[in-house]
């Protein structure tokens, strides 16, 4: 009988022993878990992070391309009207006179 009672106390303490086990593991497979979804996290924002600035580097260039275009355009604008200025004037001029 002392034998019985010995096994089945040494077949619980084992199985104590186990579920102890068990629950660190999962504790630790929770807290390894937890470790991952941040790192997860702090990596998404990075990324983010890094595709929002290679988009506004891309969209500053593109505008400073525009703008230089831009620019351009209105220099070429300027210089034919600064050429033909004294036509036009003449044109309107002759206009006004030839209405009146």
């Amino acid at each position: 009988m002392n034998k019985i009672m010995k096994i089945d106390k040494d077949a619980q303490i084992y199985r104590n022993g186990i579920e102890k086990q068990l629950k660190e593991k999962q504790n630790e497979l929770e807290n390894i878990i937890e470790d991952m979804l941040i790192s997860f996290q702090e990596e998404s924002k990075n990324i983010k992070n890094d595709i929002c600035s290679e988009k506004i580097i891309e969209a500053e260039h593109k505008v400073g391309i525009i703008k230089k275009e831009k620019e351009e355009e209105l220099s070429n604008i300027n210089r034919k009207y600064q050429i033909n200025k004294l036509d036009i004037v003449e044109i309107v001029f002759n206009r006004i006179v030839k209405s009146v």
